[in-house]
């Protein structure tokens, strides 16, 4: 073992007794593995009247919904708040689903990887169900 004192390191040595153990190494006491999932904001969509979803946003924060249509070069943007807890429920407006829409949202943290230099959640694609 290599301790550091004020700059300058020491060897030190350590004895393993067998009898010596952590609490944590007994059976079923190990912490939990966090759990796996996304690692961002996280949307969804139900069908019918188009209800957006989603989860890990800032809280109490404005956020762009991006809507992108197949084949087109057009992109809608529409603008909510979320609550309290980074929970967004959306609406979208009947007018907002003209064809095939990819949808995608932001809180407009940073994320130099991410499209416009933002961190957006992942993306559904979501049909005008046709009345």
């Amino acid at each position: 073992m290599i301790v550091a004192i004020c700059g300058e390191l020491r060897m030190t040595s350590t004895t393993r007794r067998s009898e010596s153990r952590m609490p944590t190494d007994a059976p079923g006491e190990h912490a939990t593995a966090p759990p796996v999932g996304p690692t961002g904001p996280f949307i969804s969509a139900s069908r019918g009247e188009v209800l957006i979803t989603g989860t890990g946003f800032l809280p109490n924060c404005a956020i762009t919904v991006r809507v992108t249509y197949t084949g087109d070069d057009i992109m809608d943007y529409l603008t909510y708040i979320t609550d309290a807890d980074g929970y967004l429920s959306a609406a979208l407006p009947e007018t907002s689903i003209t064809g095939t829409g990819h949808i995608a949202v932001t809180d407009h943290r940073p994320d130099p990887a991410g499209d416009g230099g933002l961190l957006w959640s992942n993306t559904v694609i979501v049909a005008p169900t046709g009345g």
